[in-house]
């Protein structure tokens, strides 16, 4: 008998490291100092973005051609894990999140963008964790996911990419030390 195992509603989440650490972070610090931090007006206090209207490309604004580099292959290696042919893409919004003691992001997606990426430039410990929920409700494991939330606790120098679609937060920061991170969103050339 003839027989296989379909893996359904699998949501596919990278997890890789930059390969020139020293020098990213020292083009996004380059670029932070120049960056005057606000909130989205009716959010409350969750926490800081460099464009709280989402309308800016801090990568093409601020001409982060490394970064840009290092997005390109975190792209292209998620792309062949899913066997995905990437084509052209572009990346529509960019921005810096800053996490302070209190702060955190609610439930939310990315829209119609068809990745959004974040990369961690200042993180320590437990400063305020990334969470993505199950968009499978009835699967709980108890040890990948736990109440509907995979929990993810990266490292200065990580690169996640995932989905637009996927809901996903950022637990409360509870230390001293801020969280700074650069999100952004893709979009395929090809896509209507």
């Amino acid at each position: 008998m003839d027989f296989e195992v379909l893996p359904a509603f699998v949501t596919p989440i990278y997890c890789g490291r930059v390969d020139d650490y020293d020098e990213i972070q020292s083009e996004l610090g380059s670029c932070i100092e120049n960056i005057d931090f606000g909130m989205v007006s009716g959010w409350g206090s969750t926490h800081y973005l460099s464009d709280p209207t989402f309308n800016s490309n801090l990568v093409g604004d601020f001409g982060l051609d490394k970064f840009a580099k290092e997005i390109d292959k975190h792209v292209e290696n998620y792309c062949q894990q899913i066997n995905f042919n990437k084509g052209k893409y572009k990346i529509t919004s960019s921005w810096f999140a800053l996490f302070k003691k209190g702060n955190y992001a609610h439930i939310h997606n990315h829209g119609s963008s068809d990745i959004a990426g974040v990369y961690y430039f200042k993180k320590s410990g437990d400063d305020g964790n990334l969470f993505f929920c199950t968009p499978n409700k009835a699967v709980d494991t108890g040890i990948i996911i736990k109440n509907g939330r995979m929990v993810v606790n990266p490292s200065e120098g990580d690169f996640l990419l995932f989905p637009g679609w996927l809901d996903h937060g950022v637990q409360t920061n509870d230390t001293d030390d801020e969280r700074v991170s650069v999100s952004f969103n893709i979009r395929f050339e090809d896509r209507k």
